[in-house]
């Protein structure tokens, strides 16, 4: 017996309905609201952004004819997705000497890490050994072949990939890790991994480049080289956009600056002998995930698009690209940092959706300047959690299809390219950056989020909205040193052979020095590393949006711990408090994210009482708190009262005064409290009165 599914009668109680009925419908729910002002919104991206998106609205992008894996490559730049290989879990790893670093390595790979992310020191990154520089040592401190297999040992590095953030060092620290893998008789071609050269993002971050540009470029030349020629798996320039993101660009910016800098880097490489379609398979992108769900997700979909466009105008067919992601810095928080991890959840899930490659995600106190094991381990769950309990290495594309994300990666690329063209029409990205044209571009979008953040239009839990005064805020860990000095330097007669060139023999020579125990620093004088600095440009400054407001916080404890009392702001609840609750809790939390303790426990029946109880108070401040209706009967003769008894108080109402603001001031009220006000002004104002802050 079979039974026929009943669609037919199903559908017909549900009849389509157009898009100008939704519309209508809409309109009457807001009752003469404007629809377009409630329900429409603009993105840093200028990206006008409606209540709904329909099939209409994706029926004619290019895209969406490509499969997983193919044309655009937006929908993946594997056609199996995740099913053959899930992405990299890929944590930064800092510690400054080879056995601790080796020792909290073993930890990561124990935890379910999967690639090796190896932050080096200052020193090893810019191709120097101890002694030679004063550069800070946090990272780790390499300086012979023996430091290389202290810090590998046990490791099965033909096994798992190796992220080598080695920056100008590259050509010495390539050469201690090929020496090493060819020691353990592993063959080159079998290792997999990146070294991270992009000499233009140092620049931007530093504001200035510690070698010649032209040096950098050779080495980056060389070591492509090497590596076409003996493992193939290694790429050998990592473009970067984080910089860009945690100084407040957005996301359009961020792809933009990207592919500039890729193609600056492919027409240097073809200039050095090397052809588009032999860099690019070498080329890995690194960018930061913000916490703009929807935003991230179309951003990485649209920088594989952009990508793909990009190797097609150099006459190269579906060429994938290497996505590394890390979680966001600029939304991070010192205090209530705890509320990291859930940001770093949800930009993990936006990045996985969007088929990253591989991934940092932020421990939840890596803003405090190091982390430690419990951190690390919260970090790595994060990954598990998301493929062994949310099955998402077990679908293809799952953003595919949606119409909402679908037109946003569109809108995305589009704006990108168009930032693209204007800087290729500027002379490139090192003219731009040179003229500081970029950093303009990104300040003026900082402009903006600032001021949103300010304003609480753009939220930051713990920060500006929502903070725990009895939390403590994160302190800066002290940043490890290595011991180890350069008096394990020898002469090496293999050095000598080291011929500065763009040619993969200067790496093969490199190999053979390590071998015979030349020092990074003795490579990266020998390969001509050290020759000069240049470029002194503006700076691309590291920012986070909460740290104006943790500025605050700071001097607020600061002041608590030199007077013994915190800076106190007395709320003069005026009748019932279920008139106003969710008023004085509102205006509470409006200054307690500056810093300021509220003391709002007591209703206040008559004026005299609450005039009374701001002369027994150590508060210099008060806020009139109460509904409208209240407000009319009491404020003026209140605020008579208060600056009669206490005349230098700093008298506020909460709430928006309406046509009583001329009335109200004139009795006596200095300023308002509602939704409209600049909350970090409002706030460092009230504190540099208060004598908190100069």
């Amino acid at each position: 017996m079979s039974t026929e599914p009943q669609t037919d009668g199903l559908l017909a109680e549900f009849p389509p309905h157009t898009y100008d009925q939704w519309h209508d419908a809409a309109e009457a729910l807001l009752k003469g609201a404007p629809f377009e002002k409630l329900l429409v919104s603009k993105t840093y991206e200028d990206i006008t952004i409606q209540p709904i998106y329909r099939r209409e609205d994706i029926a004619d992008l290019e895209h969406r004819k490509h499969l997983p894996g193919s044309g655009s490559l937006v929908r993946g730049s594997q056609s199996g997705g995740f099913l053959k290989a899930g992405w990299e879990i890929s944590q930064e790893l800092e510690k400054s000497q080879p056995d601790q670093w080796n020792t909290i390595a073993h930890q990561g790979l124990n935890g379910g890490q999967t690639e090796l992310n190896v932050v080096l020191s200052d020193v090893t990154s810019n191709g120097y050994d101890l002694g030679q520089t004063e550069q800070q040592v946090s990272g780790l401190s390499l300086e012979n072949l023996k430091d290389m297999e202290v810090s590998l040992d046990g490791i099965a590095i033909d096994s798992i990939s190796t992220f080598w953030r080695s920056g100008a060092g590259s050509v010495p620290v390539a050469a201690l890790f090929f020496a090493a893998a060819k020691k353990q008789g592993i063959a080159l071609k079998d290792i997999r991994g990146c070294f991270d050269i992009d000499p233009l993002a140092e620049m931007g971050l530093n504001g200035h480049l510690r070698q010649n540009l032209k040096t950098r470029l050779d080495h980056m030349a060389a070591l492509t080289k090497f590596a076409i020629k003996h493992a193939p798996q290694m790429q050998t320039i990592c473009v970067q956009g984080n910089l860009y993101h945690d100084s407040g660009a957005s996301a359009t910016q961020e792809l933009a600056y990207i592919i500039s800098t890729a193609v600056c880097y492919i027409e240097k490489m073809k200039k050095r002998g090397i052809s588009p379609a032999e860099v690019i398979p070498h080329m890995r992108v690194s960018l930061s995930i913000g916490s703009d769900y929807f935003m991230e997700i179309a951003k990485i979909r649209a920088t594989r698009w952009l990508w793909s466009k990009m190797a097609e105008a150099y006459g190269v067919e579906e060429a994938s690209v290497y996505i590394h992601a890390r979680t966001s810095l600029w939304n991070k928080t010192c205090y209530d940092a705890n509320s990291n991890m859930l940001r770093v959840t949800s930009e993990a899930f936006a990045a996985v959706v969007a088929g990253v490659d591989g991934m940092h995600i932020g421990p939840y106190d890596e803003v405090a300047g190091s982390s430690d094991e419990f951190s690390r381990r919260i970090a790595r769950n994060i990954h598990i959690i998301l493929r062994e309990e949310c099955g998402l290495d077990q679908v293809i594309d799952p953003a595919g299809g949606s119409n909402y994300i679908e037109w946003l990666t569109d809108q995305i690329a589009g704006k990108s390219w168009e930032i693209f063209q204007g800087i290729d029409e500027a002379g490139g990205m090192i003219a731009t950056l040179e003229d500081g044209s970029i950093q303009k571009q990104i300040d003026a979008t900082y402009q903006k989020k600032r001021q949103n953040v300010r304003r609480r239009k753009d939220s930051i839990v713990g920060a500006n909205m929502y903070p725990d005064l009895k939390g403590t805020r994160l302190v800066a860990r002290k940043v490890d040193t290595a011991t180890s000095t350069v008096s394990d330097r020898k002469d090496v007669p293999a050095l000598a052979a080291i011929t500065p060139s763009t040619e993969a023999e200067m790496v093969e020579q490199a190999i053979v020095a390590a071998e015979q125990g030349a020092t990074v620093g003795q490579i990266g004088e020998a390969s001509g590393i050290h020759e000069g600095r240049t470029f002194n440009i503006h700076q691309v400054p590291q920012r986070r949006a909460a740290e104006e407001y943790e500025a605050l916080r700071d001097a607020a404890a600061a002041f608590e711990e030199k007077t013994g009392a915190p800076p106190t702001i007395l709320q003069l609840n005026i009748g019932p408090s279920r008139r106003y609750r969710l008023r004085a809790d509102w205006t509470a939390a409006f200054f307690e994210a500056g810093g300021f303790k509220i003391d709002g426990a007591t209703d206040f029946e008559t004026e005299d009482a609450a005039v009374a109880a701001l002369a027994a108070s150590p508060a210099t401040i008060a806020v009139i708190t109460s509904d409208d209706a209240t407000y009319k009967e009491s404020v003026e003769s209140l605020a008579k009262a208060i600056k009669a008894s206490q005349p230098d108080t700093v008298l506020l109402v909460a709430g928006a005064p309406g046509d009583q603001e001329e009335t109200w001031r004139e009795a006596g009220v200095d300023n308002f409290v509602n939704v409209r006000v600049n909350n970090y002004e409002m706030n460092q104002q009230l504190l540099k009165g208060a004598g908190v802050i100069s």
